[in-house]
């Protein structure tokens, strides 16, 4: 597979013309987008060519699928430095290119055929950071960059844990603090151990947790706190959480 990528005036193109074109990305393939602009779309990368892959459609639940493809993203291009991975002219390559099919099964583009929905997932519709967790490619990327964890057993273990809903990616990969994969490791392997010794952890939960390590950032450099002591104010900070329900629950 060829990496391509395409061009700022072109990426600028689509998107002023976006509200005319929204029902063609219902279409098989992006090859109408061509005629459209009576150009070449996709221009080559730098890069070495890389191994074809695919990535799992088959699930009625596309999340169902999000770990596995992490998997198959982050494997397959975990040789983009972070700031190549930032860049929305080689995702939005991939999604209107080999992974057109993809996109429109994982976010329910012909259900959900909107001007919006085609922003956020084709093309980056955010801001830098939150578009990294939003487009369809660089999403699953992202999430491998920061989950995966060749120290574990099960090197993908944190990231089939953050798969499991799309509120903990959302919670826990969308703030400032998620941009260390230190932090993030610690942060998760926190909440795993918790759930494992029977503390309950829900999404509500995640994202208390996610505000207090916002907070914690607030008072330490985390970057430089030692990852166990991260692990042991998010461990604490569960126990106290779960305490503090429990106690409401007998109250009640």
């Amino acid at each position: 597979m060829k990496l391509q990528f395409i061009s700022y005036d072109t990426l600028d193109a689509i998107k002023s013309n976006l509200s005319h074109w929204t029902a063609n990305f219902k279409l098989d393939s992006s090859a109408w987008l061509d005629a459209e602009l009576g150009n070449t779309l996709f221009m080559d990368t730098k890069f070495p060519d890389v191994k074809d892959f695919t990535l799992e459609t088959s699930e009625d639940e596309p999340l169902m699928t999000e770990a596995e493809n992490v998997k198959r993203v982050y494997s397959n291009l975990n040789f983009l430095s972070d700031s190549q991975a930032s860049d929305e002219r080689l995702w939005a390559g991939l999604c209107l290119g080999p992974f057109w099919k993809y996109v429109k099964y994982r976010w329910k583009i012909d259900k959900k055929c909107t001007m919006s929905n085609i922003q956020q997932h084709f093309l980056f519709g955010f801001g830098p950071r939150r578009s990294l967790t939003r487009n369809a490619l660089s999403r699953l990327w992202w999430i491998g960059r920061l989950t995966y964890d060749e120290k574990r057993t099960d090197n993908w273990e944190l990231t089939k844990f953050v798969c499991e809903h799309s509120d903990y990616i959302m919670h826990i990969l969308e703030r400032n603090t998620s941009n260390n994969p230190t932090i993030i490791r610690a942060f998760l392997s926190a909440i795993i151990d918790a759930r494992n010794n029977g503390l309950k952890i829900n999404t509500n939960i995640v994202g208390d947790l996610s505000k207090y390590l916002n907070l914690l950032g607030g008072i330490y450099i985390l970057d430089c706190l030692p990852e166990d002591i991260i692990y042991d104010k998010i461990y604490h900070k569960t126990v106290e959480i779960n305490d503090a329900l429990k106690k409401k629950t007998e109250i009640s």
